[in-house]
Protein backbone atom coordinates (compact mmCIF):
# COMPACT_ATOMS: atom_id res chain seq x y z
CA UNK A 1 0.00 0.00 0.00
CA UNK A 2 1.80 3.80 -0.66
CA UNK A 3 1.87 6.11 1.44
CA UNK A 4 -0.80 8.90 0.75
CA UNK A 5 0.21 12.44 1.19
CA UNK A 6 -1.43 15.90 0.16
CA UNK A 7 1.50 15.71 -2.07
CA UNK A 8 0.42 12.33 -3.52
CA UNK A 9 -3.29 13.96 -3.44
CA UNK A 10 -2.09 16.71 -6.05
CA UNK A 11 0.32 14.41 -8.02
CA UNK A 12 -2.75 11.78 -8.63
CA UNK A 13 -5.34 14.34 -10.10
CA UNK A 14 -2.28 15.52 -12.32
CA UNK A 15 -1.61 12.22 -13.49
CA UNK A 16 -4.62 11.02 -14.18
CA UNK A 17 -5.35 14.35 -16.34
CA UNK A 18 -2.26 13.42 -18.30
CA UNK A 19 -3.10 10.38 -18.96
CA UNK A 20 -6.29 11.28 -20.60
CA UNK A 21 -4.03 13.48 -22.70
CA UNK A 22 -3.69 16.50 -21.42
CA UNK A 23 -1.14 18.47 -20.38
CA UNK A 24 -1.00 19.02 -16.48
CA UNK A 25 0.81 20.26 -13.54
CA UNK A 26 0.95 18.86 -10.18
CA UNK A 27 3.21 22.21 -8.99
CA UNK A 28 2.72 25.52 -10.82
CA UNK A 29 5.30 25.83 -13.39
CA UNK A 30 7.99 28.08 -14.65
CA UNK A 31 6.51 27.89 -18.01
CA UNK A 32 2.88 26.78 -18.85
CA UNK A 33 2.27 25.50 -22.52
CA UNK A 34 -1.45 25.50 -23.25
CA UNK A 35 -3.85 24.43 -23.49
CA UNK A 36 -3.18 22.99 -20.06
CA UNK A 37 -4.13 22.92 -16.19
CA UNK A 38 -2.41 23.62 -13.16
CA UNK A 39 -3.02 22.70 -9.78
CA UNK A 40 -3.03 24.88 -7.10
CA UNK A 41 -3.91 25.38 -3.42
CA UNK A 42 -6.96 26.90 -2.63
CA UNK A 43 -8.24 28.98 0.34
CA UNK A 44 -8.68 27.25 2.89
CA UNK A 45 -6.34 24.73 1.99
CA UNK A 46 -6.44 22.46 4.55
CA UNK A 47 -9.81 21.31 6.65
CA UNK A 48 -8.48 18.66 8.79
CA UNK A 49 -11.96 16.31 9.86
CA UNK A 50 -10.03 13.78 12.47
CA UNK A 51 -6.39 13.22 13.60
CA UNK A 52 -5.28 10.15 15.32
CA UNK A 53 -3.02 6.77 15.24
CA UNK A 54 -4.50 5.64 11.99
CA UNK A 55 -3.78 9.02 10.07
CA UNK A 56 -5.28 12.09 9.19
CA UNK A 57 -8.43 13.01 7.44
CA UNK A 58 -8.55 16.32 5.36
CA UNK A 59 -10.23 17.97 2.90
CA UNK A 60 -7.83 19.22 0.89
CA UNK A 61 -9.06 21.90 -1.22
CA UNK A 62 -7.74 22.87 -4.47
CA UNK A 63 -8.25 25.54 -7.84
CA UNK A 64 -7.70 23.82 -11.44
CA UNK A 65 -6.20 26.51 -13.46
CA UNK A 66 -7.43 25.56 -17.32
CA UNK A 67 -5.37 27.47 -19.42
CA UNK A 68 -5.38 28.08 -23.02
CA UNK A 69 -4.09 30.45 -25.67
CA UNK A 70 -6.16 33.69 -25.93
CA UNK A 71 -6.12 34.42 -29.52
CA UNK A 72 -9.67 35.61 -30.49
CA UNK A 73 -12.45 35.65 -28.29
CA UNK A 74 -14.58 33.31 -30.01
CA UNK A 75 -12.42 30.57 -30.34
CA UNK A 76 -10.57 31.12 -27.30
CA UNK A 77 -13.72 30.42 -25.19
CA UNK A 78 -14.66 28.01 -27.07
CA UNK A 79 -11.42 26.11 -26.82
CA UNK A 80 -11.50 27.04 -22.68
CA UNK A 81 -15.13 25.73 -22.10
CA UNK A 82 -14.41 22.54 -24.24
CA UNK A 83 -11.56 21.80 -21.84
CA UNK A 84 -12.81 22.81 -18.51
CA UNK A 85 -15.63 20.28 -19.40
CA UNK A 86 -13.30 17.59 -20.52
CA UNK A 87 -11.56 18.49 -17.23
CA UNK A 88 -14.72 17.89 -15.08
CA UNK A 89 -15.25 14.69 -16.67
CA UNK A 90 -12.33 13.37 -15.55
CA UNK A 91 -12.52 13.78 -12.15
CA UNK A 92 -12.40 11.33 -9.08
CA UNK A 93 -15.51 10.05 -8.23
CA UNK A 94 -16.71 11.91 -5.09
CA UNK A 95 -14.84 14.85 -6.16
CA UNK A 96 -16.80 18.15 -4.97
CA UNK A 97 -16.64 20.88 -7.21
CA UNK A 98 -17.48 24.93 -6.59
CA UNK A 99 -18.99 26.89 -9.09
CA UNK A 100 -16.57 27.57 -11.93
CA UNK A 101 -14.64 31.06 -11.86
CA UNK A 102 -15.40 33.76 -15.14
CA UNK A 103 -12.37 33.36 -17.62
CA UNK A 104 -9.76 36.04 -17.69
CA UNK A 105 -6.73 36.49 -19.13
CA UNK A 106 -3.99 36.19 -17.46
CA UNK A 107 -0.45 37.46 -18.53
CA UNK A 108 2.16 34.25 -17.94
CA UNK A 109 5.88 34.88 -19.10
CA UNK A 110 5.54 36.59 -23.03
CA UNK A 111 2.17 35.24 -23.51
CA UNK A 112 -1.40 35.97 -22.60
CA UNK A 113 -3.68 33.07 -21.58
CA UNK A 114 -7.62 32.77 -20.94
CA UNK A 115 -7.97 30.98 -18.05
CA UNK A 116 -11.00 29.88 -15.42
CA UNK A 117 -10.24 28.40 -12.30
CA UNK A 118 -12.16 25.29 -10.58
CA UNK A 119 -12.63 25.30 -7.50
CA UNK A 120 -12.54 21.34 -5.87
CA UNK A 121 -12.19 19.34 -2.63
CA UNK A 122 -10.64 16.09 -2.38
CA UNK A 123 -10.92 13.87 1.02
CA UNK A 124 -7.95 12.41 1.86
CA UNK A 125 -6.90 9.94 4.79
CA UNK A 126 -3.62 10.38 5.09
CA UNK A 127 -1.04 7.59 6.03
CA UNK A 128 0.57 8.41 9.81
CA UNK A 129 3.57 9.42 10.03
CA UNK A 130 6.24 7.08 10.89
Amino acid sequence: MSTVTVRTVREDLAEVLTDSGYQAYAYPPAVVQPPSVVILPDEPYLEIETIGSGGTRLLVRLQLVVAVQAMDNEGSLDALEKLAVSVLQLLPQGTAVSPLLRPTVEQVGPSDLLTTRIPIAVRAQLSPTE
